[in-house]
Order: structure tokens, then C-alpha cells, then sequence
């Protein structure tokens, strides 16, 4: 379980955000921005949900505190609809962020995303490069070439095709393909990872003797074999 300080003033969404987060993370609670930072050098989070219109210190002076010493993902909440604000909280330091009033739905697949990023990596291993049939993907070089013969991808479809030869046999939901690469939430991004997919599917066969490597599972995902 992940650890989430919520920073949050108003009563009834500091309720709903804990009543939501508590039955997959441990939550930790704090009503304005001194409590908050309190928290944070007390607790040690692993991501922190701040409202940036806090009473006394506000959320864009906690944010800014807690971006001189830490680099724990902050996902902001705000109601102001002000794309230079918001741009403004991002170049402070804030992860990512969501307008009030907010999907639930949405809120948790955003946390997800940040968890799943603040994951340590896997130990390396002593190949530099992956082996899959005719693939061969060179990591220290960021080369690929299928069949002997050198293949140019783009940096999307290096990072998928990197996930699955890492884990070849393994099926990747669509969900986890794209929250891997892109790194967000996978909303209504059907059509963008389809194309990616698609066009990497033929790179490869255009290259390979057996033109068999990523197989789609229907109504689950893909994979690489």
C-alpha cells in the first residue's frame, strides 16, 4: 500500500477523497498547508493530493516548500479554471493536477499512474540487450534490428516494444501499454495506442522472416512472442 497525505480545507472532499484512497492506500489527513508540511516531514508520503486554495500558507507555498527538499509526486487540485494557473503549478513542481468538481474514477487512475511511476526500477542485468527470435534490441545503444537488419522506431514504439521483450509470452492490457509509455491515465487513448501498436506490428514483419511476433488477444491486449 502506497502512503497518500491528502491536503485538502473543505471538510466534504477532504471525506470523499479519504472514504475513496483509504481502502487501497494508507491516507493521511491535514486541513491546511502548515499541518500539511508538518505532515509531510512527519510521515514521509509517497504521493501528496494538495488543494491549491488553502487557508493561512497556500497550496502553491506548500508545494514550493516541499519542492526544495523532496521530489514526491504532488497532484493538485484546483477549482480555478485558468490554463495559465494551472500551467503556473506545473512549472513549480506539481505532478499533475484535476479541476473541481472531479471524476472519481479519473482522480484514481491518475494516483495510479503517479504510484506506478515512484516504483524503483528493476535491478539491471548483465546483458545490455534483448533477445526475442529474430529481435534484437540494444539497450545501451537504443538500436533495434530484426532479422540482421537495423529498424528506426520512434520513441513510443522503442519503449513498447522494450516492455514487451522484457517480459516476452506476458499479455499487456491495453491500459498498461499505454500508462507505461505515455505515462498518464488511459482515457478514451484507444485509437492513439492502436496506430502505435499497429505500426509497430509492421516494422517488424516488414523486416522478419516469421511476420508473427506481436499477437493481438482479443478482448484482452497484446503480446510478444
Amino acid at each position: 500500500m502506497g502512503k497518500i497525505l491528502i491536503v485538502e480545507d473543505h471538510q466534504d472532499i477532504q471525506a470523499l477523497l479519504r472514504d475513496v484512497l483509504s481502502p487501497y492506500y494508507a491516507v493521511i489527513q491535514a486541513y491546511d498547508g502548515i499541518s500539511a508540511l508538518a505532515q509531510f516531514h512527519q510521515e514521509a508520503p509517497d504521493l501528496i493530493i494538495l488543494d491549491s486554495m488553502l487557508p493561512n500558507v497556500t497550496g502553491e507555498s506548500v508545494l514550493t516548500t516541499i519542492r526544495k527538499t523532496s521530489s514526491v509526486p504532488v497532484l493538485v487540485l484546483t477549482a480555478i479554471q485558468d490554463k495559465q494557473k494551472t500551467v503556473a503549478l506545473l512549472q513549480q513542481g506539481a505532478n499533475d493536477y484535476l479541476t473541481k468538481p472531479f471524476d472519481i474514477d479519473e482522480l484514481l487512475a491518475r494516483v495510479q499512474v503517479q504510484l506506478r511511476q515512484m516504483l524503483p526500477a528493476p535491478s539491471a542485468k548483465a546483458q545490455d540487450q534483448l533477445q526475442v527470435g529474430e529481435i534484437t534490441l540494444n539497450l545501451k545503444r537504443h538500436a533495434v534490428t530484426v532479422n540482421n537488419r537495423p529498424l528506426t522506431l520512434p520513441k513510443k514504439e522503442y519503449a513498447m516494444l522494450a516492455l514487451m521483450m522484457r517480459d516476452p509470452h506476458q499479455v499487456f492490457d491495453k491500459q498498461q501499454l499505454y500508462e507505461h509509455v505515455w505515462g498518464e491515465p488511459f482515457m478514451n487513448a484507444d485509437n492513439t495506442l492502436n496506430v502505435h501498436i499497429s505500426n509497430l506490428r509492421t516494422k517488424i514483419n516488414d523486416l522478419a522472416k516469421d511476420p508473427k511476433y506481436i499477437v493481438s488477444i482479443w478482448g484482452i491486449g497484446v503480446r510478444l512472442i
